[in-house]
């Protein structure tokens, strides 16, 4: 345990500061577990490639795709030009549309994505004279720094330290970054926080039902939904002078028709170069949109699925995954083999076509940094496990089974809340939730550890609950960082992009973090319990500890 523990704290120290690259660290448990004798090699590296990470691969392929034929942003500028183009509207087409797009992509991809949309909008505004609307006098054009001939590094320091952006523009900053990580709890390829959880409760608890892509999107839709309504109506309030109709703010946010012309012309100017829908855009959407249905109807519950149908051999959310990413580098992006047989010379194919994706872009593009850091959270978490540490951090905290569940919940997703304002939301997963899925099924082991005080017993017992019951509400409080500019990537693009100052980002954020934090109160005890059916305390969580025990 003390071994386990020091493996632990150093791997969570090294995340925290980032002394080392975030992959590099991800591997230190692949060395020091056989050394320290917690677990062999091969059981340590088996951690680093599973069904888990495998979904997350794929679902990053498909994402990479996405990107590379820009189908993500035609959907992003279709969408915002029908909601309208009043700074209302276009604050909520911004929410709308980065929450959904992060679902299936990066948030800090979503982000960066919806950022220069939102400044394009605010230029062409500025460029028609509303400059004093959008930015303090010191900005001039969106950003463009000019230097004094004389001293040009002086002038630089001087601007870059008076630019400040507008309520307007925070409120679109804001948007994009917010509505990103709250949209990337809604599926369960959105963040690698997600599969992190899939990894470690399915580990923990073998014989549970599997967290699938339905039932996941089905529990997690809900709040996200929630959250980005009110993220819309906090942002209006706070900086378009909503409820405020006399306010500075509400004034600034008029934009009037000419006003809403101008955003409208911008959108349809950006959407009109993108061209028509090309044969690669697609192909994509539609091996996108299979693949969703797929994960969707591998095994629904409420049919017959798929895989039950193909064969009696169990099939997981990585097989479709897998084979989607495979059809789309059999898949040209060029139709150009549809000439094959034709009459005209000039039109017969003279050279291959490239698939939909290419490995080199996959390459480039693609985060291995945490794949490593998935990998060895499950690491963490077997190692734990195996070890005791887990068990003995969980009866440290059996002090919190005398409050009542909800009481609880709200304890441990206010801790995990500030956790995750200054280490990695993988890396706060990784280090919590092994801790709560011994925590809530300490009650069946005191049978076998404090056999002499019954009244503890009796109480514990009483308060048994389903393992989900707390981890799942843990693992999308992970994602839920909005005060620190290093607590996710979507905080750092719009602290640059923005030239925001720490104290904004952490005044602002504060209310998101707390109503997100009493969603989740609400709605996982009442309509996450019902997707689950985790009213009472699953048999098989008791019997897998008992069989941990002996």
């Amino acid at each position: 345990e003390v071994r386990c523990a020091y493996i632990v704290l150093l791997v969570a120290g090294y995340w925290v500061t980032e002394c080392l690259p975030i992959g590099i660290t991800s591997l230190i448990p692949v060395v020091l577990f056989p050394l320290f004798g917690i677990l062999s090699t091969q059981e340590t590296c088996i951690c680093y490639m599973n069904d888990t990470i495998m979904v997350f691969i794929s679902g990053l392929i498909l994402a990479i795709a996405t990107e590379h034929c820009n189908l993500h942003l035609r959907i992003a500028l279709i969408v915002m030009k029908m909601l309208g183009c009043s700074h209302a509207k276009l604050l909520g087409g911004l929410c709308t549309v980065t929450t959904f797009i992060s679902m299936w992509i990066a948030n800090a991809a979503a982000t960066a994505m919806m950022v220069p949309i939102a400044f394009a909008v605010l230029r062409e505004l500025e460029r028609v004279g509303a400059v004093e609307k959008y930015y303090y006098t010191r900005l001039g054009k969106v950003f463009d720094i000019k230097k004094d001939p004389e001293d040009p590094e002086a002038e630089a320091i001087s601007f870059l330290r008076d630019i400040k952006p507008t309520n307007l523009t925070k409120a679109y900053l804001f948007a994009a970054a917010y509505a990103s990580s709250f949209g990337g709890t809604g599926a369960i390829v959105g963040t690698p926080t997600n599969l992190a959880f899939k990894g470690i409760y399915e580990y923990n608890f073998p014989a549970a039902d599997p967290i699938t892509f339905g039932n996941w999107m089905a529990a997690s839709i809900p709040q996200m939904a929630t959250n980005s309504f009110i993220l819309w109506l906090y942002l209006r309030i706070t900086f378009l002078g909503y409820l405020r109709p006399c306010s500075k703010d509400a004034e600034m946010a008029r934009i009037g028709v000419e006003g809403e012309a101008i955003a409208n012309q911008v959108i349809s100017q950006n959407l009109k170069n993108l061209g028509p829908m090309t044969f690669h855009e697609i192909s994509v959407a539609i091996l996108f949109t299979g693949c969703i249905f797929l994960w969707i109807f591998r095994a629904p519950g409420f049919v017959r699925g798929w895989s039950e149908i193909l064969t009696d051999v169990m099939l997981v959310d990585s097989t479709p995954a897998v084979f989607i990413c495979l059809l789309m580098f059999f898949i040209p992006k060029e139709p150009i083999f549809l000439h094959f047989l034709s009459n005209d010379p000039s039109r017969r194919l003279t050279r291959s076509s490239e698939g939909l994706i290419t490995w080199e872009i996959i390459q480039t593009k693609m985060p291995w940094r945490l794949v490593f850091l998935l990998g060895s959270g499950f690491a963490v978490s077997k190692g734990s496990s195996v070890s005791g540490l887990a068990m003995k951090i969980g009866l440290a905290l059996v002090p919190l089974k005398e409050l009542p569940p909800v009481l609880m919940m709200a304890v441990v997703l206010l801790f995990v809340s500030t956790l995750t304002e200054f280490t990695s939301n993988v890396g706060t997963a990784n280090i919590v939730l092994p801790v709560v899925a011994h925590m809530v099924r300490i009650c069946p082991m005191i049978r076998y550890i404090i056999t002499i005080n019954f009244v503890c017993f009796l109480k514990c017992v009483a308060m048994k609950i389903h393992p989900l019951y707390l981890m799942m509400p843990v693992t999308l409080m992970c994602s839920y960082a909005f005060r620190m500019p290093v607590a996710t990537p979507p905080n750092a693009i719009i602290t640059v992009a923005g030239h925001l100052q720490t104290q904004i980002l952490i005044a602002v954020g504060c209310f998101p973090a707390m109503y997100s934090l009493i969603v989740q109160v609400i709605l996982f005890p009442t309509w996450g319990t019902f997707i689950y059916g985790i009213s009472e305390f699953p048999a098989w969580a008791e019997q897998h500890d008992i069989a941990r025990k002996s």
